[in-house]
C-alpha cells in the first residue's frame, strides 16, 4: 500500500509540474473563434480548468503523503493580507457577483485572482530543482516565440482568420488587443536575453556544436519577439521596455566583462530593428508618441458656444490630441479620483468600475463641439494599475499591493548577493519583466495572460532563489524517507505530520473526494459559462445572417441566446441582446408580446445591477413604444427611465435623443433641443440629430441656430436630399431666396422623383412672383404623377394668375375628375368661368356640385352662387345662398354685404342697414358697405 502510495504521489508531482508547464503555454495562446469572447474567456477557461487540474492533484499528493511540506516565502503574510482584503472588497462591493466572477471581457474577479495565486505557490512548490525552471522558462519562451511568429505573419498578411478589428500596423497575435500582445513580449524579452547569456545552462557541459546551436537559437529568439513588438506600436509597452529591458542590457554590458561581445551583438540587432521600425510611418512608435501632441486647437465650424461650459479642464489637456489616448487617459484619472472620494477604503469592488466610471466621468468632463464629439470609448478599467487598485479595493488593498511589492523587492535583495553569477543573472532577467509589467501598467491594465505570467515569475525568483541557496538542498529521495534535520533548520518549509490510523487515512482521504467533487462541480459551472458564450455567439451570428429578414432572425437566433441566458443567468450582456432583439422585433411586428418578452429581461438585468444603464435604457425605449404606438399614458415614465439612464451614462447619443423625442411629443421644444443638442456633442456625425436640431430650432423661430444645423446636416451627407431640402425651407423663411432656390435644385438634383422637393420650390417661386418658373415647376410634378389632384389644380391657380384662363380651366377640370368632392376645386372653375363671362356653366357647376354634396361646409361656393343670382336679381336664391354661407363662417364679409344689397333692392332698408353694419363690423374699412349705409340713410330719410 505504501509503496503504491509512493508511486501515485510521484505520478501526481509530474502531471502536475506538466500541466504548470501547460497553463503558461495554453493561456497566451489559446482562443476560440467559436465564442464571441474570442481572446478573454478562452483564456480565463483554460485558466480555471488547468488550474483545477493542478489543485486535484495537489491534492491527491497531499493525501498520498503522509508528511504534507508546504514551502513557505517571505511573501505569505502579504499575500493572506493582499487576498484577504480582496475578499472583503468582494463582498462589500456594489455588485458582489460582478467581483466574484468579473466584468464580461475582462474577468479579473476574485475567481481568476484565486488562480494567479494559485499558480504563484505551485511554483514555488513544483520548481525545485534547475532543469524544472529552465523547462518552465522554455515553456514561457516558447508560447512568446509562437505568438510572436503568428504577430508577424498578421503583419504580412499571412492570417487564417478575418478579423474585424485588424489593422496591419498594430499586430494583436492571439490575445485580441496589441497592448496586451505587447505587455506580454515586453516581460518575456528580458528572460529570453538572460538565457542567451546564459547559455550553456548548465556548466559541466563543454562548448560544442549542440551548445553552439543552441546559443545561436537563444539569439534569434529575442530578436523575432523584439521585431513583433515593434509590430504592436504601443507606447506604454515602449516606455516600459526602456525602463526593464535597458537597464538589464546596460548591467550585462559593465558587470558581465565576458559577456560584451554577446551584449553589443544583441544590442546592435535591437538598435537596427528599432530604427528600422521607426522610419516606417505605420510602425513608428515616435510618430504615435507625436501624434498624441496638439499644438493648437482647431475650432469647429459653425460653433455651438461653449460659454456655458461649468467644468474647466487642466491646463495639461490642452496639450493633447483630442483624440489620442493621453487626453481621455487625464479624465480617466480625475474621475477615478472622484470614485476614491466616494469610496475611499475598501473600494467598489473588483472589476465593477464600468457600473460608476461614465457617472463619475460626467463629473470631470463635459464635451465640448470643438472635441467633435465624445472621444473616449466606454471604459471598466482605470489605465493606472495604483488607482485602478484604490478605486477597486480601496486605500487598504493598495497598502496590501504596495507591502506585497514591497516585500518581494526586499527579500530579492536581501539575498541577492548571496547568488551566483547565472542565478543572479536569471534573477535579474525575471525582475525585468517584472519591472516591465508594472511600468506598462500605470499606463494600461492587465489581463488573465499577463497576470498569470506575472505571479509565476514572481514564483520563479523565489525558487530561484531558494534552490540556488540550498533551502531545498534535501532531493526528493530523502525527502520521501523521511527528510533530514537540515530541512527543518532551513525555514522555508513547514512539515505537517500527524499519526498514522486509520481514522486519519479514512479523514484524510474522504477530505480529499470532498474536494475533488467540489473542484468537478466548479469545473461544470465554468463549461457551461462557456457553452453559453458559444450559444450566444452562434445566435447572434443567425441573426447577423438574416438580418434582412428581422422577425425570422429573431425566432431563429433568440432561442440559442435565450439558451446562452439558461446557461450563464449572471451575464446582463446576453439579457441586453436578447432585449434589443425583442424591442427591435416589436417594432416591426407592433406585437405586445415581444415587448412583454423585452420588459421582463430588461427587468432581469436590473436586479443583477441596479444602475445598468442599458436595463433603464431598454426600459425607457419601452414605455415609449406603448405611448407611441398604442396610445397609452407611459410618456412620463418612459421621460423617467431614459433621464434613470442618463445619469448612469450620460454619453450615450441616443438616450438623450430619444429623450428629445419625449419632450417634442409634449411640445417642451426647449427641453427637447437641450436634449438634441447633448446627443449632437456626443456624436457630431449623427445626422439624424443634427437635422433634427435644425426642424426644432425652426420651429422655435430661432433661424440662426435653425440654419447653422441645416447647413451641417447638408456638410454631413451631401447625398442626402431630405437636408438640402430642410436647408432650403430655412432659408427661404429667412428671406434668403437664392440660396433656398439653390438648396432645393439640390435635393431636386439628388432624388428628381420625390414631389415634395419640386412642390416646395414651386411655392418659393410662386412667394416671389415667378409664376414662370411655379408653373414649370407644376407640369414636372404632374409628369412625376398625374393622379394627384392638388398638382392640377394648383397649376390651375397659376395659370388664372398668368390671365391663361382655358389652360386654368382645363387643369381644374382634372382636378375634378380626380376629386370630384373637392369644394375648392368646383370653386376655382366656376371663379375662373365667371371670369371669363361664362356666367351660365359656372352657375351649372356650382348647381351640380350643391345638390351632389349638399352637406358640404364650403362657405365660398354660396358666395360665389350668390354673385351669380345676384346678377339676374333673383333676390330669393341670393338670399338663400348667404344665410347657407353664413352658416359655414359667421364672418363672411361677402354674405352680409350681398344680403344687404339684397335687402336694399327690395326696400327693406332697416334690414340692409343692420347687414351692412355687420358687414363694416367685421370690415371696417369696407369702401362699399359704407357706401350702401349712405344711401341707405338717403331712403330712411326721405
Amino acid at each position: 500500500m505504501k509503496n503504491s502510495l509512493e508511486t501515485l504521489s510521484l505520478y501526481c508531482e509530474k502531471v502536475i509540474i506538466g500541466f504548470l508547464l501547460a497553463t503558461v503555454v495554453i493561456v497566451p495562446l489559446f482562443f476560440d473563434i467559436r465564442i464571441y469572447s474570442v481572446f478573454d474567456l478562452s483564456k480565463v477557461t483554460v485558466l480555471y480548468l488547468l488550474t483545477a487540474i493542478l489543485l486535484a492533484f495537489w491534492i491527491i499528493l497531499a493525501a498520498c503523503k503522509q508528511r504534507f511540506t508546504f514551502i513557505r516565502t517571505a511573501l505569505d503574510v502579504p499575500i493572506l493580507a493582499y487576498a484577504g482584503v480582496f475578499i472583503i472588497s468582494t463582498i462589500v462591493s456594489i455588485n458582489p457577483l460582478m467581483s466574484l466572477f468579473g466584468t464580461y471581457k475582462r474577468f479579473e474577479g476574485l475567481t481568476a485572482t484565486v488562480c494567479y495565486l494559485f499558480l504563484f505557490y505551485a511554483t514555488v512548490n513544483f520548481i525545485t530543482t534547475r532543469k524544472r525552471i529552465f523547462l518552465l522558462i522554455t515553456a514561457i519562451l516558447a508560447s512568446a516565440i509562437l505568438a510572436s511568429c503568428y504577430g508577424i505573419a498578421q503583419h504580412l498578411g499571412y492570417d487564417m482568420f478575418r478579423w474585424s478589428s485588424f489593422e496591419a500596423r498594430r499586430v494583436f497575435s492571439t490575445f485580441g488587443n496589441p497592448v496586451f500582445f505587447s505587455a506580454y513580449l515586453v516581460m518575456t524579452l528580458p528572460i529570453a536575453t538572460v538565457l542567451f547569456f546564459l547559455i550553456p545552462f548548465r556548466q559541466e557541459e563543454s562548448p560544442g556544436s549542440k551548445s553552439s546551436c543552441l546559443g545561436w537559437i537563444f539569439f534569434v529568439v529575442p530578436s523575432v519577439m523584439y521585431t513583433a513588438f515593434w509590430l504592436t506600436n504601443t507606447r506604454a509597452c515602449f516606455v516600459a521596455l526602456l525602463g526593464g529591458l535597458a537597464p538589464l542590457l546596460f548591467f550585462i554590458f559593465k558587470k558581465e566583462t565576458g559577456k560584451r561581445g554577446k551584449c553589443a551583438a544583441l544590442i546592435t540587432v535591437f538598435v537596427l530593428i528599432g530604427i528600422f521600425f521607426n522610419v516606417r510611418h505605420e510602425t513608428s512608435v515616435i510618430k504615435h508618441f507625436t501624434a498624441d501632441v496638439q499644438a493648437t486647437e482647431a475650432p469647429a465650424d459653425d460653433p455651438v458656444s461653449d460659454n456655458g461650459q461649468t467644468l474647466k479642464r487642466p491646463w495639461i489637456a490642452s496639450k493633447f490630441s483630442v483624440t489620442g489616448s493621453s487626453f481621455s487617459r487625464i479624465f480617466q484619472y480625475l474621475a477615478a479620483l472622484r470614485i476614491i472620494k466616494d469610496y475611499p477604503v475598501l473600494g467598489i469592488g473588483p472589476d465593477t468600475i464600468g457600473i460608476l466610471y461614465q457617472k463619475n466621468l460626467a463629473k470631470v468632463y463635459a464635451v465640448r463641439e470643438r472635441d467633435h464629439g465624445f472621444p473616449f470609448p466606454r471604459q471598466d478599467r482605470i489605465h493606472n494599475d495604483i488607482l485602478d487598485i484604490t478605486v477597486t479595493r480601496g486605500i487598504i488593498g493598495l497598502g496590501t499591493y504596495i507591502w506585497l511589492l514591497t516585500a518581494f523587492g526586499a527579500f530579492v535583495g536581501k539575498t541577492y548577493k548571496r547568488l551566483d553569477g547565472r542565478s543572479k543573472l536569471l534573477v535579474l532577467g525575471l525582475l525585468a519583466g517584472i519591472v516591465c509589467y508594472l511600468i506598462q501598467n500605470e499606463f494600461s491594465f492587465g489581463n488573465t495572460p499577463i497576470v498569470s505570467l506575472f505571479w509565476v515569475m514572481l514564483g520563479l525568483c523565489i525558487a530561484v532563489i531558494k534552490i540556488n541557496e540550498g533551502a531545498l538542498a534535501v532531493d526528493v529521495r530523502n525527502a520521501e524517507a523521511g527528510g533530514s534535520c537540515e530541512e527543518e533548520k532551513s525555514g522555508y518549509a513547514q512539515s505537517f505530520i500527524l499519526p498514522v490510523s486509520r481514522l486519519r487515512i479514512s479523514l484524510q482521504w474522504t477530505g480529499c473526494g470532498i474536494a475533488l467533487a467540489a473542484l468537478g462541480f466548479a469545473s461544470v459551472f465554468i463549461l457551461r459559462v462557456y457553452r453559453a458564450d458559444a450559444c450566444f455567439e452562434y445566435g447572434r451570428r443567425i441573426m447577423e445572417y438574416e438580418k434582412e429578414n428581422l422577425l425570422t432572425a429573431a425566432e431563429k437566433g433568440a432561442p440559442y441566446i435565450r439558451h446562452a441566458v439558461f446557461l450563464n443567468p449572471y451575464e446582463t450582456f446576453y439579457r441586453d441582446e436578447l432585449c434589443r432583439t425583442y424591442l427591435h422585433v416589436a417594432l416591426k411586428t407592433n406585437h405586445e408580446t415581444w415587448i412583454q418578452k423585452a420588459y421582463t429581461e430588461a427587468q432581469n438585468t436590473l436586479r443583477l445591477i441596479p444602475e445598468h444603464f442599458m436595463g433603464f435604457f431598454h426600459l425607457g425605449m419601452i414605455h415609449q413604444f406603448l405611448s407611441d404606438r398604442y396610445g397609452k399614458n407611459t410618456t412620463d415614465s418612459a421621460i423617467a427611465w431614459y433621464e434613470k439612464a442618463i445619469d448612469a451614462d450620460p454619453f450615450q447619443s441616443v438616450f438623450h435623443s430619444n429623450l428629445a423625442s419625449l419632450y417634442s411629443k409634449k411640445g417642451a421644444t426647449d427641453q427637447a433641443i437641450e436634449e438634441l443638442l447633448k446627443a449632437y456633442l456626443i456624436r457630431q456625425d449623427d445626422l439624424n440629430a443634427v437635422y433634427r436640431l435644425a426642424s426644432a430650432y425652426a420651429q422655435k423661430g430661432d433661424l440662426d441656430h435653425a440654419l447653422i444645423f441645416a447647413r451641417k446636416s447638408v456638410k454631413l451627407n451631401p447625398s442626402d436630399p431630405a437636408s438640402y431640402n430642410n436647408l432650403g425651407a430655412i432659408l427661404g423663411k429667412m428671406g434668403r431666396y437664392e440660396e433656398a432656390i439653390h438648396a432645393f435644385r439640390g435635393a431636386i438634383e439628388r432624388e428628381p422623383k420625390e414631389p415634395m422637393y419640386q412642390e416646395n420650390l414651386a411655392k418659393l417661386y410662386l412667394s416671389l412672383g415667378n409664376l414662370t418658373e411655379s408653373i414649370s415647376c407644376y407640369e414636372k410634378l404632374i409628369d412625376l404623377n398625374p393622379s394627384v389632384a392638388d398638382y392640377h389644380n394648383n397649376l390651375g391657380v397659376m395659370y388664372q394668375k398668368e390671365e391663361m384662363r382655358d389652360h386654368a380651366i382645363r387643369s381644374f377640370q382634372k382636378a375634378i375628375a380626380l376629386r370630384p368632392d373637392n369644394p375648392l376645386y368646383t370653386y376655382n372653375l366656376a371663379d375662373t368661368l365667371v371670369r371669363k363671362g361664362q356666367y351660365a356653366e359656372a352657375k351649372q357647376i356650382l348647381q351640380t356640385f350643391t345638390k351632389s354634396y349638399p352637406k358640404h361646409a364650403f362657405a365660398n361656393i354660396h358666395i360665389l352662387l350668390a354673385e351669380l343670382y345676384l346678377k339676374n336679381a333673383d333676390w330669393d336664391k341670393v338670399a338663400s345662398e348667404c344665410e347657407q354661407a353664413i352658416q359655414c363662417d359667421e364672418k363672411s364679409i361677402a354674405a352680409y354685404k350681398f344680403l344687404s344689397i339684397m335687402y336694399y333692392n327690395r326696400h327693406q332698408y332697416e334690414l340692409a342697414e343692420k347687414t351692412a353694419q355687420k358687414t363694416l363690423a367685421l370690415s371696417p374699412g369696407d369702401q362699399e358697405a359704407q357706401d350702401l349705409l349712405v344711401k341707405i340713410s338717403n331712403k330712411i330719410r326721405r
